[in-house]
């Protein structure tokens, strides 16, 4: 996976736009040899989700992942993609398990031979063994990774700059850039507070 995929920062409702838009068949479901999803918090984050003792939950942290977290805070696309489906899924009030992610999946066309890796991919992340009071932790980590893949961005954007833009752009655009940093900070800092 590549690190410095950007990384949109909250509110980027451009960058959202264009990821949601991606063509479905752009999306690299292969994984590395060797990959087991039971070591990368993305796809523990999901699994957790789709524990069915998540389902009749009240929901509490269900509601503070999903409120906070967006598919843009996933380097994997096809992660960003299944986690679309399960957000879709609770603000509907539906079932968000295995089966239910799965049937998402295929209504929005991922039933044919080409998305075969994609469903086999669900497959092992459902079965990778989290457990769903540790959904919270997991998303902790995701956000955290997303935050640290943002400075890389931000560090790619002001090289860019640097390079191209006019000399009386360069302060406020590095401050641009730090105010975004500031905001995915706060974003991070509000998550990991206790909930009364």
């Amino acid at each position: 996976m590549n690190a410095l995929r950007a990384v949109p920062t909250p509110g980027d409702d451009a960058a959202q736009a264009r990821a949601d838009l991606a063509p479905v068949e752009d999306l690299d479901t292969s994984v590395e040899p060797g990959y087991d999803p039971a070591t990368d918090p993305e796809a523990m984050l999901l699994c957790a989700l789709m524990d069915v003792r998540n389902q009749s939950a009240a929901g509490t942290d269900i509601e503070r992942i999903t409120s906070t977290l967006t598919a843009a805070d996933f380097e994997d696309p096809a992660h960003a993609r299944m986690y679309g489906h399960i957000v879709d899924l609770i603000a509907a009030g539906q079932p968000h398990d295995f089966a239910s992610v799965t049937g998402a999946l295929i209504r929005s066309g991922a039933d044919g031979a080409k998305d075969a890796p994609l469903r086999k991919r669900l497959m092992g992340i459902v079965t990778a063994g989290a457990h769903s009071v540790a959904a919270v932790h997991y998303a902790d980590n995701v956000l955290s990774q997303s935050y640290r893949r943002s400075f890389h961005v931000a560090g790619q954007r002001l090289t860019q700059a640097a390079e191209e833009a006019p000399e009386a752009d360069l302060f406020d655009y590095m401050v641009e850039l730090g105010t975004r940093q500031r905001a995915a900070f706060n974003r991070l800092t509000a998550f990991r507070q206790p909930r009364p």
